[in-house]
């Protein structure tokens, strides 16, 4: 992700896109998608620039 996204917002969109998937594959009625951030790097990345 990039720097400034909002982790909620996309740990939401992520359940409601496996929910969605998981019941069109299975027929089941998915109850919860549990979404587990492991870690969060606050480091903005560098951009290098090439010289000739």
């Amino acid at each position: 992700m990039e720097y400034g996204t909002r982790i909620p917002d996309v740990a939401f969109e992520i359940q409601n896109r496996v929910k969605k998937a998981v019941e069109a594959m299975t027929g089941l009625n998915v109850i919860e998608v549990n979404v587990h951030v492991q870690g969060v790097s606050t480091d903005k990345p560098t951009e290098e620039k090439e010289e000739e």
